[in-house]
């Protein structure tokens, strides 16, 4: 075997060895990671699920979703969400005007019968930005959240761990097919939404 030969076989496996190396490295940090991370349970009555868009292009109208769930598993050693998903039922929309939410159950919005769900699924973290995919009447889009955890701290009547997350970011309603024949003059496009959690050790 020539010495060119021999060189190219011992770099290769050097490098080999230090590509090894690196993914191993990785994977014990990653299972490290996910071994700290803890599941909490959403406090319902202590969280939220809000939005709100112009109407008239001069006033804006709020909103919510009253019914909703999710799961968590969040790093205390870090103090950073490893997963999030949530889940609202659509037809708990509510507007403080019975005819607009009835409006809005209907197909030419968010077709609550059709699309009895819209959901959340977080994909990143970086920094103070939290990527998730959004899904509503079954059209996924990548949503960016500026994002804020805070804890964990103790419940001093349960003496459980107990955080506090907050998400705030844009849409476009017509993204999701949510009242596509429907002005921007009359409702905008643009919807911001808010999601308040406090989430609970198991």
């Amino acid at each position: 075997m020539s010495n060119a030969t021999q060189n190219l076989h011992t770099n290769a496996f050097s490098l080999s060895f230090s590509l090894f190396g690196k993914a191993l490295l990785f994977g014990s940090a990653l299972a490290l990671s996910l071994a700290n991370a803890a599941p909490y349970v959403v406090d319902k009555a202590h969280s939220s699920v809000g939005f709100s868009t112009s109407h008239m292009v001069i006033s804006e109208v709020n909103g919510a979703f009253n019914e909703f769930d999710g799961s968590i598993d969040f790093d205390p050693a870090k103090k950073t969400l490893t997963a999030l998903k949530g889940e609202i039922n659509t037809k708990s929309v509510d507007t403080n005007n019975k005819g607009r939410d009835e409006h809005l159950k209907k197909p030419d919005f968010f077709d609550v019968k059709k699309f009895p769900k819209a959901t959340l699924e977080m994909k990143s973290i970086k920094g103070k930005k939290l990527t998730a995919d959004v899904t509503i009447r079954g059209i996924t889009k990548p949503v960016v959240f500026d994002y804020e955890v805070k804890g964990p701290v103790e419940n001093e009547h349960s003496k459980k761990q107990i955080i506090a997350i907050k998400l705030d970011g844009k849409l476009n309603r017509k993204d999701f097919e949510v009242g596509k024949d429907t002005s921007n003059a009359s409702v905008g496009e643009e919807v911001k939404v808010r999601i308040q959690i406090e989430a609970q050790a198991q």
